[in-house]
């Protein structure tokens, strides 16, 4: 059986004259948790709705196990899909609910009651078969929802943006649980965010997109570390992006000083864009500096200050466990690991 479950070829979608999904070419493999992430309007609901079935495809094939599934309707893929506002029925408590799909498919009594009792397990909801949804907190609730898709055991989970309506306490607890989820199954999850933590901390892969368009496809550490853009460097975590010139020999010119990079890829003398995340800055004593710059602003942000630094005129902001003051003049280290060039677009 080959590894790949699904893959998009040149898929498009307009509505009217509205193109959302431009061009979009992706390999899906089996029990992984992918993440679809972008800004809100970027196409990502979109595609996870064709591939569900909700949405026919304007230009493209998506194959499913090897199969064009353009004309087979959704209630006959097997394909579940986890909705952003859960969309569980309020007339039915949770078991009900949760059997709703194994009724339609006309399953044994006996076979629909181990299969709800093993998932409400799965979802830490045992004792609450009975109770019905409204009585239930916005994280039981979304527990319910997953039950109810996994129940009927489906090769692959689409999740669009489930945890946004929780707070953020809760939603961090649920990221966890559902990656947990995830392995226990064995099965492959499709899941849709705009938020850069969830995906980095959820995902085996992450595929970065803008504007109907795919950017960077990675894991979690490649997408960070090595952003292919200006877009996805800004996207993913804080960045500090200024301009550079490649020197050769593993050195860039930055900030009027030379500094080590691992990067070589850039044509000696060309100009390049240089991402510095904050925590990768080092701030000693100016005699020790590589550059030195002035403090122009501080902000407390619980495990660390975020520090406003002024170099030759450019701000750069550092994350650090210890504060200097405003005005006060610091030097700044960075390592060539914490230098990543990009080519200038």
């Amino acid at each position: 059986m080959s590894d790949l479950l699904v893959s998009l070829e040149n898929i498009s979608k307009k509505f009217d004259d509205n193109l959302v999904v431009d061009g979009i070419n992706l390999d899906v493999k089996r029990n992984q948790l992918i993440t679809l992430l972008g800004p809100s309007g970027c196409g990502k609901t979109t595609i996870l709705r064709m591939i569900a079935g909700f949405e026919d495809v304007t230009e493209g094939t998506i194959y499913f196990e090897g199969k064009d599934i353009g004309n087979i309707p959704a209630h006959l893929r097997e394909i579940n899909t986890v909705f952003q506002n859960y969309a569980l029925f309020p007339h039915l408590d949770v078991y009900e609910n949760i059997a709703f799909g194994l009724r339609l498919k006309k399953e044994k009594e006996i076979n629909i009651e181990q299969r709800v009792t093993q998932v409400l397990e799965m979802v830490k909801l045992d004792g609450y078969a009975r109770r019905k949804v409204n009585q239930l907190s916005g994280g039981q609730q979304q527990r319910v929802a997953l039950a109810r898709a996994i129940v009927n055991r489906p090769k692959l989970l689409l999740l669009d943006e489930p945890l946004s309506a929780l707070d953020l306490k809760l939603r961090q607890e649920m990221q966890y649980e559902i990656k947990d989820l995830q392995n226990e199954l064995g099965i492959t999850f499709i899941f849709v965010t705009h938020d850069q933590e969830e995906a980095l901390t959820m995902s085996d892969q992450i595929i970065v997109m803008n504007q109907g368009r795919i950017l960077q496809v990675g894991t979690p550490e490649d997408i960070y570390n090595e952003p292919q853009n200006r877009f996805v460097a800004s996207f993913i975590g804080e960045s500090n992006i200024v301009k550079g010139k490649y020197l050769g020999d593993y050195q860039v010119e930055i900030l009027g000083a030379t500094f080590a990079c691992v990067d070589d890829y850039i044509d000696i003398g060309d100009e390049t864009e240089v991402v510095i995340r904050p925590e990768d800055i080092e701030v000693v004593d100016t005699s020790m500096g590589q550059i030195n710059g002035i403090v122009d602003d501080i902000v407390f942000k619980g495990v660390h200050y975020e520090v406003c630094v002024i170099v030759k005129g450019t701000e750069l902001i550092v994350h650090t466990l210890n504060s200097p003051k405003v005005k006060e003049e610091i030097g700044l280290l960075i390592g060539p690991e914490a230098i990543h060039l990009m080519r200038v677009e």
